[in-house]
């Protein structure tokens, strides 16, 4: 009889899979891939949020959009460091949320921008784009993985934004955008 470890060792331990590793975003900042990562493939998944918008005219009860939400898969070629940015959410009478970008193209691979919500509740992107489809009862759309949630007029959509999820805001502050990288090495 055979052990499971002789299929699937142990990372570290002679052969396949590698150590996860994850690095998240709540500011803008800077990603450096490192060498463990060019040398097992450099493979990355990413995770990217725009932030909210905000609205605060009840005009038609349209709340705003939350952020854009994507998720991309790429590889990696250098060990160049990538700019991250991360959108502000509205914080202000009608204001749309800023773009969050992850800058690749430094790196060998691509550049992503997740859209920030507009404030008047138009949507960007059916995928993962929480927008308000209604001009009667506020937000709808779900955004993805409880991120880029549209805003509700007191009868639907999200009451508080949740920090660094993209959450649109009616009557309160958006939230930011925010990004998450994960890798193996």
């Amino acid at each position: 009889m055979s052990n499971f470890s002789d299929f699937f060792p142990a990372p570290g331990g002679g052969g396949g899979g590698g150590t996860p590793k994850f690095q998240e975003f709540t500011i803008s900042g800077t990603f450096t891939p490192t060498q463990a990562l060019i040398d097992a493939g450099g493979y990355i998944d990413i995770f990217i949020v725009g932030g909210g918008g905000r609205k605060t005219s009840a005009a038609g009860k349209i709340g705003a959009a939350g952020g854009e939400t994507t998720i991309k898969r790429m590889y990696l070629t250098s060990t160049n460091s990538i700019t991250i940015t991360i959108g502000a959410g509205g914080n202000a009478n009608d204001v749309s949320g800023g773009n969050s970008q992850f800058l690749g193209s430094s790196a060998g691979g691509q550049d992503i921008t997740a859209k920030g919500g507009r404030a008047d509740g138009a949507q960007y992107d059916a995928y993962g784009a929480g927008y308000t489809g209604s001009t009667t009862y506020g937000g709808s759309g779900n955004g993805l993985f409880g991120y880029g949630q549209p805003s509700g007029d007191g009868r639907s959509g999200v009451d508080t934004a949740k920090a660094n999820s993209g959450q649109a805001g009616f009557y309160y502050n958006a939230a930011d955008g925010y990004c998450l990288i994960k890798w193996q090495e």
